[in-house]
């Protein structure tokens, strides 16, 4: 049900009693048409199950002061078995082309890590190629004065 479940300790956010989490339900397509409080009570019981000692899903425990319910249809490509071959490197066939996304070969799914991720892996593989044609060429340029 859950594809993320993002725990914000950072100062803007801080609370010595309270916690604030972020949850990303995927597939949304099951979820697109339930109404808030539907999304927020099976939420709650997910919660439960993860977190046994600290959540109840009646609330009893830990409670909700606040939420809010962001529905964006396809905002999450489908993961389906098979597909993982298909995602593609971020360095391309194509010399100097690069990609970056959540939907290239990286450890996560389509999420703001894999986009994150992508990137660093992107930014690695031009800074791995430059490296290369510096070498290449300060190989030529040896080579050059040696003649």
């Amino acid at each position: 049900m859950c594809t993320d479940v993002i725990f914000y300790p950072t100062e803007e956010y801080y609370s010595p009693d309270k916690s604030m989490l972020e949850l990303v339900f995927a597939p949304a397509e099951e979820w697109i048409s339930c109404s808030d409080a539907e999304i927020i009570d099976a939420t709650m019981k997910e919660l439960a199950k993860l977190f046994p000692d600290e959540i109840a899903a009646d609330q009893s425990k830990a409670n909700i002061l606040k939420y809010h319910v962001v529905k964006t249809p396809r905002s999450v490509y489908k993961t389906v078995p098979g597909t993982e071959p298909c995602r593609p490197l971020q360095k391309s066939p194509i010399e100097g082309f690069y990609l970056a996304g959540d939907y290239t070969k990286q450890k996560y799914l389509a999420s703001m890590e894999g986009a994150v991720l992508s990137g660093k892996l992107c930014a690695r593989s031009i800074v791995q190629d430059y490296e290369l044609l510096l070498a290449r060429g300060q190989k030529k340029l040896a080579e050059a004065s040696v003649v």
